[in-house]
């Protein structure tokens, strides 16, 4: 939401504290306590529109057109996943304090233990043995899926050609359990092969 935005990276004594309180007590009362304090702060943005032109000269990529006029301050954290591994999420307030941002993050629900995740290796194992999309995986990823309101491992599999059609092919495990969400299939084109030397 903020990559288009006319945003400058900051530190929180430049958020007002009414905008860090409200984004403490959305985090801890979304995941609870115990798993707030696991999240590290990693930066915060302001979003300032009337400094456009002079954020443009350092940040070219920002364009006005396409940006969320909403969005006034970010914060970003992370959770180690496992060793190195890290899952990062930002926040985007608008001035008011009103979130405006997609939710990054479970939503604690009682007797649910949303952040015990299965490890990498495990959920590639779980898909390697799946008989419908064969192949061993090539790619994984951690993210927050809402409709489930929870960690999925999302796994590549190798990608299939099926006559003109040629698909990137997906695994979507429940991270805590490690139980199949589902198959899913993407078609894609391909403009043009080169030739292999």
């Amino acid at each position: 939401m903020v990559s288009r935005c006319p945003y400058t990276e900051t530190d929180t004594t430049k958020i007002p504290t009414s905008i860090l309180e409200i984004n403490r007590k959305y985090l801890s009362e979304r995941v609870g306590a115990e798993f707030y304090s696991k999240l590290h702060y990693y930066s915060c943005q302001v979003i300032d529109f009337s400094k456009y032109r002079e954020i443009k000269k350092s940040k070219p990529w920002i364009d006005k057109k396409n940006a969320d006029k909403r969005a006034k301050y970010a914060i970003q954290y992370y959770f180690l996943v496992q060793d190195s591994m890290r899952y990062y999420l930002s926040v985007v307030y608008d001035k008011n304090g009103k979130l405006i941002s997609e939710h990054f993050l479970p939503e604690k629900q009682t007797n649910q233990s949303f952040d015990k995740i299965i490890d990498v290796c495990t959920a590639v194992k779980i898909t390697e043995a799946d008989s419908v999309f064969i192949g061993e995986a090539t790619s994984i990823s951690l993210e927050y899926m809402p409709s489930e309101n929870a960690f999925v491992w999302i796994i590549r599999k190798p990608d299939v050609d099926e006559g003109n059609n040629s698909f990137h092919r997906y695994i979507i495990l429940n991270a805590v359990t490690g139980k199949l969400v589902k198959r899913k299939t993407e078609k894609y084109i391909i403009v043009c092969r080169l030739p292999s030397f």
